[in-house]
């Protein structure tokens, strides 16, 4: 059985663990995108319906970023005028020129740092990265996450 989840009292986010420091509050998801070029939005929108073809997921507009959650926080961009940047957890380190670093946290946690300027980046390779991501985000394994 899955744990549920923690609710902050304050401003209503969930997290896997209870009292799990975060920076409280209710941000607009279209600030976001104040004085970014459009294509910056279409690269969002994209994203995020990338995401939504894995399942269902919380977006959480946030202070400097926008975050994805189906369990755990998987996938997160942050705007800027003409590009964004994100990152995307994933269970194993992968090696493309395409994430500009990556951090490891554990066996089954690596933090993959990317760069996007043009909408046609987010291709048939980001889906299977952005799959896999989901699958972290869920606490499942990605063979798992095919069959739900």
């Amino acid at each position: 059985m899955t744990p549920k989840l923690w609710t902050c009292p304050q401003c209503g986010n969930t997290f896997t663990t209870p009292n799990q420091w975060h920076s409280c509050g209710q941000f607009d998801l279209d600030a976001h995108f104040e004085g970014a070029d459009e294509e910056v939005e279409l690269m969002y929108q994209k994203f995020a319906g990338m995401v939504r073809s894995c399942g269902p997921v919380r977006i959480i507009p946030q202070k400097t970023r926008i975050a994805f959650q189906v369990r755990t926080r998987f996938a997160t961009l942050t705007p800027y005028k003409s590009h964004v940047v994100g990152g995307l957890i994933l269970d194993e380190p992968i090696k493309s020129d395409r994430f500009t670093k990556i951090e490891s946290f554990g066996p089954r946690a690596h933090a993959h740092s990317f760069r996007l300027e043009k909408l046609e980046e987010l291709d048939d390779e980001f889906m299977a990265w952005i799959r896999r991501a989901y699958a972290v985000g869920a606490q499942r394994s990605l063979e798992e996450n095919k069959g739900a």
